[in-house]
């Protein structure tokens, strides 16, 4: 539901497997204040709009669409931040391949405190040493990867 916004953002641009130019960029960037425009009429799940707006706010505050930082980012979009980070580094994309968990730990590890809100960068890091058989990931038939 984070990303509901993207209904709102050209097919062509989403799908783009080179850069983004600045242009695209920011018609991306744009995906976070349409899904909490969206979401914000649901009243039975009132922080479902926070998450969505607030989901690429980093840590550092150098995210967007507002800029915030550390605790001044709802807790709600520092949780969405981590849980989408680790579902784009581990199903497969137009533009990537499911990274190896080792790699996917080390990244969370390496950004923890600037992207990512440490405490719930912990969390997750937790969960992944704990998923010995990698089940936390988007399970791709070998057969559908011949075919690509």
């Amino acid at each position: 539901m984070h990303d509901i916004g993207k209904i709102g953002v050209q097919e062509d641009i989403l799908n783009k497997k080179g850069k983004l130019t600045p242009d695209e960029f920011d018609i991306i960037k744009s995906h976070t204040v349409i899904g909490y425009e969206i979401l914000k009429t649901i009243t039975e799940i009132p922080d479902l709009a926070t998450g969505a707006r607030w989901h690429h706010e980093r840590y550092d505050g150098k995210g967007y669409p507002d800029g915030l930082a550390g605790e001044d980012i709802p807790e709600e979009a520092r949780i969405v931040c981590v849980a989408d980070c680790y579902d784009a580094m581990t199903s497969r994309r137009s533009y990537s391949f499911p990274k190896p968990q080792e790699e996917v730990r080390a990244e969370l590890v390496r950004c923890s405190g600037t992207q990512f809100d440490p405490d719930i960068a912990a969390v997750m890091i937790n969960m992944i040493d704990e998923d010995n058989d990698y089940m936390l990931r988007e399970i791709i038939e070998e057969a559908n990867l011949s075919n690509q």
